[in-house]
């Protein structure tokens, strides 16, 4: 009777007492049918019961190539698309909250869907599943819900989507005026248009980490998420037809409480249509702004940060495909300089070549005493010369007559004092010795 149903890391006995409990449910309410909600709405009560996890067995490739094509584009891509915007109210939607729908629903044409039938018991803040369910099943990267209760009459709830699952969302209760008149004025703005977005406030530039500061840096991320259309990388200026500003006005309260929407400035949403006009200028006109559409205002009510690190993940993208390739290290300045750093290792210094003159040895008084004995018997054996030319002071005292030599009775080498030393001498004094003598 049941088919494609697993039950995992669980004993067999445990396994035939569950089905036998599914057999003995089935039997007190009816038949079990394979398919439908009657066999799933079963199986999770009993699984409920009992803490246990049934599963269905699916094929999750795709059988044909269309279907293959289809999955692949639903993947995570390099350079997204606009976000679709998926609209939808719950069981009450008064004609306010109709008409933010209806006018958020003309601004983000065609990348937007409008559900018209009411969704029932659909709390974002308790429980996502139906926004995930009914976004994925529409393609939807933002969702604006619109609902209306006594605790909350006119609330928009904006909720943002990243991987099938619910990444942040912000709540909104809508101000609405006591003289609102009966009709609204027309939203005339051409298809696909993209606006100028104007944050007006101080609270849009806080740089403070408070949670005050958090809340609208979120609030003004997903609003542009919203309303910024297709990113192009030039436009036109023909297709700049209206202004959005959201101006935010000082806060009526002292104490700061962020659970208390009366604490909170009032957020002022207006559109206007860009005319321009002649100016003694010809190349730059004069523009003058005209109010169109209807008019919202809106306090923050509550809100759920995202989970820092899936908006980490959120937050990644790789090399857009006409992104220039940075190379390591060179940069180029403001003038159009490339500048490039090189980055060298440490550098041996005991293999560096010197010059190795005499002044650079180290003296006897800087040796150890190993080198000292070892330097000494060098210095010994210098002394030592197989020179005979060198002994007595370099001069020749025998008067054999060596090879090579003179046949005078003295060697080649002998130096002989003449007139010229004489001369040299006349100015001392007799006494003075002559400073080289004849060795005789």
């Amino acid at each position: 009777m049941l088919r494609r149903i697993s039950i995992r890391k669980f004993p067999n006995f445990l396994a035939a007492s569950l089905q036998g409990l599914i057999l003995i449910s089935a039997s007190t309410t009816g038949s079990i049918r394979t398919k439908g909600k009657v066999q799933a709405q079963r199986l999770s009560a009993v699984t409920n019961l009992l803490g246990l996890s049934l599963c269905y067995e699916k094929c999750n490739k795709p059988r044909n190539a269309r279907t293959a094509r289809i999955v692949k584009a639903r993947e995570p891509q390099q350079v997204e698309s606009r976000k679709r915007v998926l609209l939808f109210h719950g069981t009450k939607c008064p004609q306010p909250v109709a008409s933010v729908l209806k006018t958020v629903h003309t601004l983000t044409k065609p990348d937007s869907v409008l559900l018209h039938k009411k969704n029932e018991n659909i709390y974002p803040f308790e429980d996502t599943a139906s926004i995930e369910f009914l976004a994925q099943k529409n393609e939807c990267g933002v969702v604006v819900f619109g609902t209306h209760s006594k605790k909350r009459p006119n609330n928009i709830t904006i909720v943002r989507i990243y991987d099938g699952k619910v990444l942040d969302m912000v709540e909104l209760l809508l101000l609405v005026p006591a003289d609102q008149p009966p009709t609204e004025p027309k939203m005339e703005v051409g298809v696909g248009m993209k606006p100028l977005i104007l944050f007006s406030g101080s609270q849009w530039d806080d740089p403070s980490s408070s949670a005050q500061a958090t809340l609208y840096q979120t609030l003004k991320s997903t609003l542009l998420d919203l309303f910024q259309g297709e990113e192009v990388p030039s436009i036109d200026v023909v297709g700049l037809q209206y202004v959005l500003m959201i101006a935010s006005g000082e806060s009526t309260s002292s104490s700061g409480d962020l659970n208390n929407p009366a604490d909170k400035p009032v957020l002022h949403l207006r559109w206007y249509k860009i005319r321009t006009v002649r100016s003694n200028n010809a190349k730059i006109p004069r523009v003058e702004l005209d109010p169109m559409g209807p008019s919202f205002d809106f306090r923050v009510s509550r809100h759920r940060e995202a989970d820092s690190a899936v908006m980490a993940d959120a937050l990644k993208h790789g090399r857009r495909p006409n992104e220039a390739r940075t190379k390591k290290n060179i940069e180029t300045d403001l003038v159009g300089d490339k500048i490039g750093r090189v980055h060298l290792g440490k550098q041996d210094l005991s293999t560096l070549q010197t010059r190795k003159m005499k002044g650079l040895k180290r003296g006897r008084d800087n040796l150890g005493e190993d080198q000292e004995g070892r330097y000494e018997g060098r210095f010994d054996q210098d002394d030592l010369s197989d020179d005979e030319d060198l002994v007595d002071g370099g001069m020749d005292v025998d008067d054999e007559v060596s090879e090579g030599g003179s046949s005078g009775g003295g060697s080649g080498d002998e130096i002989s004092i003449g007139d010229d030393d004489a001369e040299m001498g006349e100015g001392d004094d007799a006494d003075d010795k002559p400073k080289r003598q004849r060795i005789s």
